[in-house]
Protein backbone atom coordinates (compact mmCIF):
# COMPACT_ATOMS: atom_id res chain seq x y z
CA UNK A 1 0.00 0.00 0.00
CA UNK A 2 1.40 3.35 -0.95
CA UNK A 3 1.37 6.68 0.83
CA UNK A 4 -0.56 8.32 -1.98
CA UNK A 5 -3.63 6.06 -1.89
CA UNK A 6 -6.66 8.33 -1.88
CA UNK A 7 -9.41 6.07 -3.21
CA UNK A 8 -10.50 2.46 -2.74
CA UNK A 9 -8.87 -0.20 -4.87
CA UNK A 10 -12.17 -1.65 -6.04
CA UNK A 11 -12.89 0.34 -9.24
CA UNK A 12 -11.75 -1.65 -12.25
CA UNK A 13 -8.38 -0.64 -13.59
CA UNK A 14 -8.75 -2.35 -16.96
CA UNK A 15 -9.37 -0.10 -19.91
CA UNK A 16 -11.14 -1.82 -22.79
CA UNK A 17 -9.55 -1.45 -26.17
CA UNK A 18 -12.16 0.81 -27.72
CA UNK A 19 -10.80 0.36 -31.21
CA UNK A 20 -12.56 -0.34 -34.45
CA UNK A 21 -12.26 -4.00 -35.51
CA UNK A 22 -10.76 -4.87 -38.86
CA UNK A 23 -7.61 -6.53 -40.15
CA UNK A 24 -4.81 -5.10 -42.21
CA UNK A 25 -1.81 -6.88 -43.73
CA UNK A 26 1.47 -5.26 -42.68
CA UNK A 27 5.16 -6.10 -42.69
CA UNK A 28 6.62 -6.95 -39.27
CA UNK A 29 9.55 -4.53 -38.80
CA UNK A 30 11.63 -7.07 -36.84
CA UNK A 31 11.11 -10.17 -38.98
CA UNK A 32 10.10 -8.89 -42.40
CA UNK A 33 7.12 -11.26 -42.38
CA UNK A 34 3.73 -10.16 -43.66
CA UNK A 35 1.17 -10.43 -40.88
CA UNK A 36 -2.48 -9.63 -40.29
CA UNK A 37 -3.20 -7.25 -37.42
CA UNK A 38 -6.10 -5.24 -36.05
CA UNK A 39 -3.83 -2.56 -34.57
CA UNK A 40 -1.90 0.17 -36.28
CA UNK A 41 1.32 1.52 -34.72
CA UNK A 42 -0.61 4.67 -33.76
CA UNK A 43 -3.21 2.58 -31.95
CA UNK A 44 -0.47 0.66 -30.12
CA UNK A 45 0.96 3.99 -28.95
CA UNK A 46 -2.49 5.02 -27.77
CA UNK A 47 -2.89 1.82 -25.76
CA UNK A 48 0.51 2.26 -24.12
CA UNK A 49 -0.31 5.84 -23.18
CA UNK A 50 -3.63 4.74 -21.65
CA UNK A 51 -2.09 1.95 -19.62
CA UNK A 52 1.04 3.79 -18.44
CA UNK A 53 -0.52 5.60 -15.44
CA UNK A 54 -2.20 2.36 -14.35
CA UNK A 55 1.12 0.53 -14.39
CA UNK A 56 2.61 3.27 -12.24
CA UNK A 57 -0.25 2.94 -9.77
CA UNK A 58 0.01 -0.82 -9.69
CA UNK A 59 3.77 -0.93 -9.11
CA UNK A 60 4.21 1.84 -6.55
CA UNK A 61 5.11 4.57 -9.01
CA UNK A 62 8.45 5.63 -10.42
CA UNK A 63 11.56 5.08 -8.33
CA UNK A 64 12.63 8.51 -7.15
CA UNK A 65 16.24 8.75 -8.35
CA UNK A 66 16.68 11.05 -11.33
CA UNK A 67 20.30 10.01 -11.95
CA UNK A 68 19.48 6.30 -11.99
CA UNK A 69 16.45 6.89 -14.24
CA UNK A 70 18.69 8.85 -16.62
CA UNK A 71 21.10 5.91 -16.67
CA UNK A 72 18.29 3.49 -17.55
CA UNK A 73 17.18 5.90 -20.29
CA UNK A 74 20.71 6.09 -21.68
CA UNK A 75 21.17 2.32 -21.90
CA UNK A 76 17.63 1.72 -23.13
CA UNK A 77 17.92 4.31 -25.91
CA UNK A 78 21.28 2.83 -26.93
CA UNK A 79 19.61 -0.56 -27.40
CA UNK A 80 16.57 0.97 -29.13
CA UNK A 81 18.85 2.77 -31.60
CA UNK A 82 20.31 -0.63 -32.56
CA UNK A 83 16.86 -2.19 -32.97
CA UNK A 84 14.64 -2.60 -36.03
CA UNK A 85 12.80 0.60 -35.06
CA UNK A 86 15.74 2.98 -34.50
CA UNK A 87 13.66 6.09 -35.16
CA UNK A 88 10.79 5.16 -32.84
CA UNK A 89 10.31 6.85 -29.48
CA UNK A 90 10.65 4.56 -26.45
CA UNK A 91 9.71 5.45 -22.88
CA UNK A 92 11.74 3.71 -20.19
CA UNK A 93 10.50 3.70 -16.59
CA UNK A 94 12.25 2.50 -13.44
CA UNK A 95 9.55 1.21 -11.08
CA UNK A 96 9.72 1.34 -7.28
CA UNK A 97 9.05 -2.38 -6.89
CA UNK A 98 11.14 -5.03 -5.16
CA UNK A 99 9.81 -7.70 -7.53
CA UNK A 100 12.41 -8.81 -10.07
CA UNK A 101 10.56 -7.98 -13.26
CA UNK A 102 10.56 -6.14 -16.56
CA UNK A 103 7.89 -5.84 -19.23
CA UNK A 104 6.73 -3.72 -22.14
CA UNK A 105 3.44 -2.23 -23.25
CA UNK A 106 2.51 -1.51 -26.86
CA UNK A 107 3.86 1.69 -28.32
CA UNK A 108 7.33 1.49 -26.82
CA UNK A 109 6.61 1.72 -23.08
CA UNK A 110 9.30 -0.37 -21.34
CA UNK A 111 9.45 -0.96 -17.57
CA UNK A 112 12.15 -2.37 -15.31
CA UNK A 113 12.00 -2.66 -11.52
CA UNK A 114 14.59 -1.67 -8.95
CA UNK A 115 14.41 -5.30 -7.80
CA UNK A 116 15.81 -6.38 -11.15
CA UNK A 117 18.53 -3.71 -11.06
CA UNK A 118 19.60 -4.95 -7.63
CA UNK A 119 20.01 -8.48 -8.97
CA UNK A 120 21.87 -7.60 -12.19
CA UNK A 121 25.62 -7.33 -11.89
CA UNK A 122 26.65 -5.26 -14.86
CA UNK A 123 25.33 -2.94 -17.52
CA UNK A 124 25.25 -5.69 -20.14
CA UNK A 125 22.86 -7.79 -18.05
CA UNK A 126 20.48 -4.84 -17.73
CA UNK A 127 20.90 -4.13 -21.45
CA UNK A 128 19.93 -7.72 -22.24
CA UNK A 129 16.69 -7.43 -20.28
CA UNK A 130 15.84 -4.08 -21.91
CA UNK A 131 16.70 -5.55 -25.32
CA UNK A 132 14.34 -8.44 -24.74
CA UNK A 133 11.46 -6.08 -23.91
CA UNK A 134 12.30 -3.86 -26.89
CA UNK A 135 12.13 -7.05 -28.96
CA UNK A 136 8.53 -7.59 -27.90
CA UNK A 137 7.75 -4.06 -29.09
CA UNK A 138 9.57 -4.24 -32.44
CA UNK A 139 8.09 -7.65 -33.24
CA UNK A 140 4.64 -6.20 -32.47
CA UNK A 141 3.75 -9.10 -30.20
CA UNK A 142 1.02 -7.05 -28.53
CA UNK A 143 -0.64 -6.44 -31.88
CA UNK A 144 -0.48 -10.16 -32.69
CA UNK A 145 -2.00 -11.01 -29.33
CA UNK A 146 -4.73 -8.41 -29.79
CA UNK A 147 -5.57 -9.82 -33.20
CA UNK A 148 -6.24 -13.19 -31.56
CA UNK A 149 -8.38 -11.69 -28.78
CA UNK A 150 -9.89 -8.37 -29.82
CA UNK A 151 -11.55 -6.50 -26.99
CA UNK A 152 -9.60 -8.04 -24.10
CA UNK A 153 -8.30 -5.63 -21.47
CA UNK A 154 -4.56 -5.46 -20.92
CA UNK A 155 -4.60 -5.23 -17.15
CA UNK A 156 -5.91 -7.64 -14.56
CA UNK A 157 -7.49 -5.89 -11.59
CA UNK A 158 -7.82 -6.36 -7.93
CA UNK A 159 -11.42 -7.19 -8.69
CA UNK A 160 -10.23 -10.56 -10.02
CA UNK A 161 -9.31 -11.44 -6.47
CA UNK A 162 -12.93 -11.26 -5.42
CA UNK A 163 -14.05 -13.06 -8.55
CA UNK A 164 -11.68 -15.97 -7.93
CA UNK A 165 -12.54 -16.54 -4.28
CA UNK A 166 -15.63 -18.66 -4.80
CA UNK A 167 -14.06 -20.48 -7.72
CA UNK A 168 -11.26 -21.83 -5.54
CA UNK A 169 -8.50 -20.41 -7.75
CA UNK A 170 -7.33 -17.78 -5.31
CA UNK A 171 -5.04 -19.90 -3.18
CA UNK A 172 -2.88 -20.92 -6.11
CA UNK A 173 -2.79 -17.53 -7.83
CA UNK A 174 -2.51 -15.04 -4.96
CA UNK A 175 1.26 -14.68 -4.79
CA UNK A 176 1.54 -14.32 -8.56
CA UNK A 177 -1.23 -11.72 -8.75
CA UNK A 178 0.05 -9.68 -5.83
CA UNK A 179 3.59 -9.63 -7.15
CA UNK A 180 2.56 -7.94 -10.36
CA UNK A 181 -1.11 -8.03 -11.19
CA UNK A 182 -1.06 -6.14 -14.46
CA UNK A 183 2.30 -7.29 -15.74
CA UNK A 184 1.63 -10.93 -14.95
CA UNK A 185 -1.73 -10.91 -16.73
CA UNK A 186 -0.41 -8.96 -19.69
CA UNK A 187 2.73 -10.99 -20.28
CA UNK A 188 0.92 -14.27 -19.83
CA UNK A 189 -0.41 -13.70 -23.33
CA UNK A 190 3.00 -14.14 -24.97
CA UNK A 191 3.61 -17.55 -26.48
CA UNK A 192 6.87 -19.45 -26.05
CA UNK A 193 7.64 -18.76 -29.71
CA UNK A 194 7.21 -15.04 -29.09
CA UNK A 195 9.41 -15.21 -25.99
CA UNK A 196 12.11 -17.02 -27.96
CA UNK A 197 11.83 -14.47 -30.74
CA UNK A 198 12.15 -11.63 -28.22
CA UNK A 199 15.23 -13.35 -26.77
CA UNK A 200 16.84 -13.59 -30.19
CA UNK A 201 16.01 -10.01 -31.04
CA UNK A 202 17.20 -8.74 -27.67
CA UNK A 203 20.50 -10.57 -27.99
CA UNK A 204 20.99 -9.20 -31.51
CA UNK A 205 20.14 -5.67 -30.41
CA UNK A 206 22.49 -5.70 -27.41
CA UNK A 207 25.33 -7.11 -29.53
CA UNK A 208 24.77 -4.43 -32.19
CA UNK A 209 24.87 -1.84 -29.40
CA UNK A 210 28.29 -3.13 -28.35
CA UNK A 211 27.38 -5.33 -25.34
CA UNK A 212 28.49 -8.89 -24.66
CA UNK A 213 25.45 -11.03 -25.60
CA UNK A 214 26.49 -13.78 -23.19
CA UNK A 215 25.38 -11.45 -20.37
CA UNK A 216 21.78 -12.48 -21.08
CA UNK A 217 22.63 -16.09 -20.21
CA UNK A 218 24.56 -15.10 -17.09
CA UNK A 219 21.59 -13.08 -15.88
CA UNK A 220 19.15 -15.94 -16.51
CA UNK A 221 21.33 -18.29 -14.45
CA UNK A 222 21.35 -15.79 -11.61
CA UNK A 223 17.62 -15.20 -11.95
CA UNK A 224 16.94 -18.91 -11.72
CA UNK A 225 19.06 -19.18 -8.55
CA UNK A 226 17.22 -16.22 -7.04
CA UNK A 227 13.79 -17.65 -7.86
CA UNK A 228 14.70 -21.02 -6.31
CA UNK A 229 15.99 -19.37 -3.13
CA UNK A 230 12.90 -17.15 -2.92
CA UNK A 231 10.60 -20.18 -3.08
CA UNK A 232 12.74 -22.12 -0.61
CA UNK A 233 12.64 -19.31 1.95
CA UNK A 234 8.86 -19.05 1.49
CA UNK A 235 8.47 -22.81 1.99
CA UNK A 236 7.25 -23.32 -1.56
CA UNK A 237 10.09 -25.24 -3.20
CA UNK A 238 9.20 -26.39 -6.67
CA UNK A 239 6.40 -23.85 -7.16
CA UNK A 240 6.37 -21.15 -9.83
CA UNK A 241 7.86 -17.86 -8.71
CA UNK A 242 6.69 -14.32 -9.40
CA UNK A 243 9.76 -12.89 -11.10
CA UNK A 244 10.68 -12.10 -14.71
CA UNK A 245 11.78 -15.73 -14.99
CA UNK A 246 8.21 -16.89 -14.28
CA UNK A 247 6.53 -14.49 -16.71
CA UNK A 248 9.13 -15.06 -19.44
CA UNK A 249 9.43 -18.86 -19.83
CA UNK A 250 12.61 -19.58 -21.72
CA UNK A 251 15.20 -22.31 -22.05
CA UNK A 252 18.68 -21.28 -20.99
CA UNK A 253 20.44 -23.46 -23.56
CA UNK A 254 18.53 -21.72 -26.38
CA UNK A 255 19.59 -18.33 -25.06
CA UNK A 256 23.19 -19.49 -24.83
CA UNK A 257 23.00 -20.86 -28.38
CA UNK A 258 21.55 -17.59 -29.68
CA UNK A 259 24.36 -15.67 -27.97
CA UNK A 260 26.98 -17.92 -29.57
CA UNK A 261 25.38 -17.59 -33.00
CA UNK A 262 25.50 -13.81 -32.76
CA UNK A 263 29.16 -13.94 -31.70
CA UNK A 264 29.14 -14.08 -27.92
CA UNK A 265 32.20 -13.64 -25.73
CA UNK A 266 33.09 -10.09 -26.70
CA UNK A 267 31.68 -6.69 -26.09
CA UNK A 268 31.02 -4.36 -23.22
CA UNK A 269 30.08 -5.53 -19.72
CA UNK A 270 30.23 -2.20 -17.91
CA UNK A 271 30.46 -3.68 -14.43
CA UNK A 272 32.21 -0.82 -12.61
CA UNK A 273 29.95 1.82 -14.13
CA UNK A 274 26.85 -0.20 -13.31
CA UNK A 275 27.80 -0.83 -9.68
CA UNK A 276 28.54 2.87 -9.20
CA UNK A 277 25.07 3.74 -10.52
CA UNK A 278 23.15 1.34 -8.23
CA UNK A 279 25.13 2.20 -5.09
CA UNK A 280 22.48 3.26 -2.56
CA UNK A 281 19.57 1.59 -4.39
CA UNK A 282 16.68 0.62 -2.08
CA UNK A 283 16.66 -3.16 -1.63
CA UNK A 284 13.59 -5.21 -0.77
CA UNK A 285 10.58 -3.54 0.78
CA UNK A 286 10.31 0.21 0.68
CA UNK A 287 9.04 1.38 4.11
CA UNK A 288 7.13 4.18 2.39
CA UNK A 289 4.90 1.47 0.92
CA UNK A 290 4.67 -0.64 4.07
CA UNK A 291 6.66 -3.64 5.29
CA UNK A 292 5.77 -7.20 6.25
CA UNK A 293 7.31 -8.85 9.29
CA UNK A 294 5.94 -12.36 9.50
CA UNK A 295 2.18 -11.97 10.03
CA UNK A 296 2.51 -8.28 10.89
CA UNK A 297 2.05 -5.45 8.41
CA UNK A 298 3.55 -2.09 9.36
CA UNK A 299 3.11 1.10 7.35
CA UNK A 300 5.57 3.69 8.68
CA UNK A 301 4.41 6.31 6.17
CA UNK A 302 0.76 6.08 7.17
CA UNK A 303 1.53 5.29 10.81
CA UNK A 304 -0.39 2.06 11.49
CA UNK A 305 0.11 -1.68 11.90
CA UNK A 306 -1.93 -4.86 12.25
CA UNK A 307 -1.37 -8.62 12.54
CA UNK A 308 -2.94 -11.23 10.26
CA UNK A 309 -4.57 -14.42 11.62
CA UNK A 310 -2.31 -17.41 12.43
CA UNK A 311 -1.26 -19.36 9.36
CA UNK A 312 -1.79 -16.44 6.96
CA UNK A 313 0.89 -15.29 4.54
CA UNK A 314 0.79 -11.63 3.53
CA UNK A 315 1.73 -9.92 0.30
CA UNK A 316 1.77 -6.15 -0.14
CA UNK A 317 0.54 -4.44 -3.29
CA UNK A 318 0.11 -0.72 -3.94
CA UNK A 319 -3.66 -1.12 -3.71
CA UNK A 320 -4.07 -3.58 -0.85
CA UNK A 321 -2.50 -6.00 1.58
CA UNK A 322 -3.63 -9.51 0.68
CA UNK A 323 -3.40 -12.64 2.81
CA UNK A 324 -4.23 -16.31 2.56
CA UNK A 325 -3.68 -19.54 4.40
CA UNK A 326 -3.43 -23.13 3.18
CA UNK A 327 -7.12 -23.74 3.90
CA UNK A 328 -8.03 -21.18 1.19
CA UNK A 329 -9.17 -18.56 3.70
CA UNK A 330 -8.55 -15.08 2.34
CA UNK A 331 -8.21 -11.54 3.63
CA UNK A 332 -7.88 -8.17 1.93
CA UNK A 333 -6.98 -4.93 3.72
CA UNK A 334 -7.53 -1.74 1.78
CA UNK A 335 -9.15 1.70 1.82
CA UNK A 336 -12.91 2.04 2.23
CA UNK A 337 -15.13 4.81 0.94
CA UNK A 338 -18.25 5.10 3.13
CA UNK A 339 -19.12 8.43 1.45
CA UNK A 340 -20.25 10.03 4.68
CA UNK A 341 -22.40 7.13 5.85
CA UNK A 342 -22.22 5.79 9.38
CA UNK A 343 -19.82 2.83 9.45
CA UNK A 344 -22.46 0.31 10.50
CA UNK A 345 -24.67 1.34 7.58
CA UNK A 346 -21.70 1.11 5.21
CA UNK A 347 -20.55 -2.39 6.22
CA UNK A 348 -24.12 -3.76 6.25
CA UNK A 349 -25.03 -2.20 2.92
CA UNK A 350 -22.69 -0.83 0.20
CA UNK A 351 -19.59 -2.54 1.62
CA UNK A 352 -20.94 -6.11 1.51
CA UNK A 353 -22.72 -5.46 -1.77
CA UNK A 354 -19.49 -4.27 -3.33
CA UNK A 355 -17.64 -7.42 -2.27
CA UNK A 356 -20.45 -9.56 -3.69
CA UNK A 357 -20.48 -7.62 -6.94
CA UNK A 358 -16.75 -8.12 -7.44
CA UNK A 359 -17.08 -11.82 -6.71
CA UNK A 360 -19.96 -12.14 -9.14
CA UNK A 361 -22.07 -13.56 -6.32
CA UNK A 362 -25.36 -13.04 -4.56
CA UNK A 363 -25.16 -11.82 -0.96
CA UNK A 364 -27.45 -12.70 1.91
CA UNK A 365 -28.91 -10.26 4.42
CA UNK A 366 -26.20 -8.91 6.75
CA UNK A 367 -25.70 -10.62 10.13
CA UNK A 368 -24.23 -9.47 13.44
CA UNK A 369 -23.85 -5.79 12.63
CA UNK A 370 -21.79 -4.19 15.42
CA UNK A 371 -20.22 -0.85 16.26
CA UNK A 372 -17.20 -0.60 18.56
CA UNK A 373 -13.86 1.19 19.00
CA UNK A 374 -10.36 0.08 17.97
CA UNK A 375 -7.49 1.92 19.65
CA UNK A 376 -9.90 4.80 20.21
CA UNK A 377 -11.06 4.82 16.58
CA UNK A 378 -14.71 4.22 15.54
CA UNK A 379 -15.27 0.84 13.86
CA UNK A 380 -18.08 -1.40 12.66
CA UNK A 381 -18.40 -4.95 11.34
CA UNK A 382 -20.91 -7.23 9.66
CA UNK A 383 -20.99 -10.66 8.02
CA UNK A 384 -23.00 -12.39 5.29
CA UNK A 385 -22.99 -15.38 2.96
CA UNK A 386 -21.99 -15.18 -0.68
CA UNK A 387 -23.51 -17.59 -3.18
CA UNK A 388 -22.21 -18.32 -6.65
CA UNK A 389 -24.25 -21.14 -8.11
CA UNK A 390 -23.98 -24.01 -5.64
CA UNK A 391 -20.81 -22.64 -4.01
CA UNK A 392 -21.04 -20.77 -0.70
CA UNK A 393 -18.56 -18.65 1.22
CA UNK A 394 -18.97 -16.57 4.35
CA UNK A 395 -17.63 -13.02 4.29
CA UNK A 396 -16.76 -10.74 7.18
CA UNK A 397 -16.31 -7.01 6.65
CA UNK A 398 -14.98 -4.46 9.13
CA UNK A 399 -14.34 -0.73 8.63
CA UNK A 400 -12.21 1.54 10.82
CA UNK A 401 -12.31 5.35 10.76
CA UNK A 402 -8.68 6.36 11.26
CA UNK A 403 -9.29 10.07 10.79
CA UNK A 404 -7.90 11.11 7.42
CA UNK A 405 -8.69 7.68 5.94
CA UNK A 406 -11.13 4.82 6.48
CA UNK A 407 -9.74 1.30 6.15
CA UNK A 408 -11.50 -2.03 5.76
CA UNK A 409 -10.74 -5.70 6.38
CA UNK A 410 -12.45 -8.31 4.21
CA UNK A 411 -12.29 -11.94 5.33
CA UNK A 412 -13.59 -14.89 3.32
CA UNK A 413 -13.98 -18.49 4.45
CA UNK A 414 -15.07 -21.30 2.10
CA UNK A 415 -18.40 -22.69 3.24
CA UNK A 416 -19.53 -21.64 6.68
CA UNK A 417 -17.28 -19.50 8.87
CA UNK A 418 -16.47 -21.30 12.12
CA UNK A 419 -16.38 -19.66 15.54
CA UNK A 420 -12.60 -20.09 15.64
CA UNK A 421 -12.26 -18.35 12.27
CA UNK A 422 -14.54 -15.52 13.35
CA UNK A 423 -12.54 -15.13 16.57
CA UNK A 424 -9.24 -15.03 14.65
CA UNK A 425 -10.60 -12.43 12.24
CA UNK A 426 -11.84 -10.29 15.12
CA UNK A 427 -8.40 -10.50 16.74
CA UNK A 428 -6.84 -9.19 13.52
CA UNK A 429 -9.29 -6.28 13.41
CA UNK A 430 -8.53 -5.42 17.04
CA UNK A 431 -4.78 -5.54 16.32
CA UNK A 432 -5.08 -2.48 14.07
CA UNK A 433 -3.30 0.35 15.88
CA UNK A 434 -1.60 3.68 15.39
CA UNK A 435 2.17 3.84 15.77
CA UNK A 436 4.00 6.54 17.72
CA UNK A 437 7.29 8.14 16.72
CA UNK A 438 9.32 5.72 18.83
CA UNK A 439 7.72 2.72 17.12
CA UNK A 440 8.27 4.24 13.69
CA UNK A 441 11.92 5.05 14.28
CA UNK A 442 13.25 1.57 13.49
CA UNK A 443 11.96 1.36 9.92
CA UNK A 444 14.54 2.53 7.45
CA UNK A 445 15.02 1.21 3.93
CA UNK A 446 17.71 -1.38 3.31
CA UNK A 447 20.00 -0.43 0.47
CA UNK A 448 22.63 -1.80 -1.87
CA UNK A 449 26.10 -0.68 -0.84
CA UNK A 450 29.10 -1.18 -3.11
CA UNK A 451 32.25 -1.99 -1.14
CA UNK A 452 35.79 -3.01 -2.11
CA UNK A 453 37.13 -6.42 -1.13
CA UNK A 454 39.94 -6.07 1.39
CA UNK A 455 43.10 -8.15 1.28
CA UNK A 456 42.48 -11.63 2.71
CA UNK A 457 38.73 -11.04 3.03
CA UNK A 458 36.54 -14.06 2.27
CA UNK A 459 33.07 -14.28 0.80
CA UNK A 460 31.80 -15.62 4.14
CA UNK A 461 33.16 -12.57 5.95
CA UNK A 462 31.52 -10.23 3.46
CA UNK A 463 28.24 -12.13 3.67
CA UNK A 464 28.36 -11.66 7.44
CA UNK A 465 27.92 -7.93 6.87
CA UNK A 466 24.62 -8.41 5.02
CA UNK A 467 21.67 -6.87 6.90
CA UNK A 468 19.44 -9.82 6.06
CA UNK A 469 18.01 -12.32 8.51
CA UNK A 470 17.35 -15.11 6.02
CA UNK A 471 20.15 -16.89 4.13
CA UNK A 472 22.63 -13.97 3.99
CA UNK A 473 25.39 -16.16 2.49
CA UNK A 474 23.14 -17.47 -0.27
CA UNK A 475 21.83 -13.99 -1.07
CA UNK A 476 25.35 -12.55 -1.13
CA UNK A 477 26.39 -15.32 -3.54
CA UNK A 478 23.47 -14.59 -5.88
CA UNK A 479 24.02 -10.81 -5.87
CA UNK A 480 27.72 -11.30 -6.62
CA UNK A 481 27.65 -14.46 -8.70
CA UNK A 482 30.05 -13.32 -11.42
CA UNK A 483 32.55 -11.93 -8.92
CA UNK A 484 32.58 -15.21 -6.98
CA UNK A 485 32.91 -17.29 -10.16
CA UNK A 486 35.98 -15.28 -11.16
CA UNK A 487 37.36 -15.32 -7.60
CA UNK A 488 37.46 -12.33 -5.27
CA UNK A 489 40.54 -10.15 -5.43
CA UNK A 490 41.56 -7.15 -3.27
CA UNK A 491 40.01 -3.91 -4.46
CA UNK A 492 37.25 -5.62 -6.43
CA UNK A 493 33.76 -4.12 -5.92
CA UNK A 494 30.94 -6.26 -4.53
CA UNK A 495 27.34 -5.66 -3.48
CA UNK A 496 26.17 -5.76 0.14
CA UNK A 497 22.70 -5.13 1.59
CA UNK A 498 22.93 -2.73 4.51
CA UNK A 499 20.56 -0.85 6.83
Amino acid sequence: MTRWMTSPCWPLLAIGLALQPGCQRVENPATGEMQYTTLSPAQEKQIGAQQHPLILQEFGGEYQDADLQAYVDEVGNRIAAASDLPDSEFTFTLLDSEVTNAFALPGGYVYITRGLLALAENEAEMAGVLGDEIGHVTARHAAQRQTRATGAGLLATLGTIGAAILGGEMAGQLAQQAAGVGAQAYLAGYSRDQELQADQLGIRYMAQAGYDPEAMASFLRKLNDDAELEQKLAGHEGEAGSSWFATHPRTLDRVEQAAQEIGGGGGRLGREEYLAEIDGLVYGENPEQGVIRGREFIHPGLGFAFEAPPGFELVNTPQAVIGRDRASRQMVFTLADPQGQALDRYVAGPGLQQVARLAGAEVSAPRGVQTFAIDGMPAASASATLRQGNVLADVGLAAIDAGESTYQFIFLSPGQMSRDEARAYRTTIESFRRLDERQLAGFEARRIQIVPVESGQSAAQLAGRMALEAAPREQFAILNRLALEDGLSPGEQVKLVVD
